[in-house]
Order: structure tokens, then C-alpha cells, then sequence
């Protein structure tokens, strides 16, 4: 999936069903869905807020290995989900912000 296909779906689809099949990592996938009840948003509102936080404000780092994964022939959608996702969660764990729904979640 491209990532404005991605984007567009995360915010278009009423169920999670975008956001389960962007998070093939089952352990990503139960923290994401805790950090979203608990920010009491949708699974797809957070992963679209945390996408784009991402877009936003990713550091050099972070975008060097998303285009690490990407030049390595790692499907974008997926890629750009997993690192920002992470992303976000970590930052909500450190209590650097990042883990409501401020951060481009639609309502």
C-alpha cells in the first residue's frame, strides 16, 4: 500500500481493520490498540495521528530508516506505520507527549 493510500484509508475507514492490517507486529499492534483506549480514540485515529507526527516531525534519524526499510523492498504503508507508531509510543512512555489524541487524530 502507498503511503497516501494508507493515509487516506486510516481516515476514510470506520473499523480498525486498516490499522490491524498495517501492524502486522501483534505485539505493536496490542500496545497501539492500549495507548488508543486510553487516549479514547480509534485504533485508526491513532495510528493517523501517529503518521502524521510522523510526516511532521520525524527526526533524520527516524526518516533514514524508514528509507532503509524501504530501499530494502519493505512495503511503505507498513514501513511508515510500524516507525511511527513506535514512534509514538515511546514518546508517550518517556512522557515526552505524543500519546493523545493532539497529534493529527481525526475526530
Amino acid at each position: 500500500m502507498m503511503l497516501g493510500q494508507t493515509l487516506k484509508q486510516l481516515a476514510r475507514t470506520s473499523d480498525d481493520s486498516v490499522a490491524v492490517e498495517l501492524l502486522p507486529d501483534l505485539v505493536l499492534l496490542g500496545r497501539a490498540q492500549a495507548a488508543a483506549a486510553a487516549a479514547d480514540v480509534s485504533l485508526n485515529q491513532f495510528v493517523l495521528g501517529a503518521c502524521r507526527a510522523f510526516l511532521d516531525r520525524g527526526g533524520e534519524e527516524e526518516w533514514a530508516q524508514l528509507m532503509g526499510r524501504l530501499r530494502d523492498g519493505a512495503e511503505p504503508g507498513v514501513a511508515l506505520v510500524a516507525i511511527a507508531v513506535r514512534r509514538r509510543l515511546d514518546a508517550g512512555a518517556c512522557g515526552c507527549g505524543g500519546a493523545g489524541r493532539d497529534e493529527g487524530a481525526a475526530a
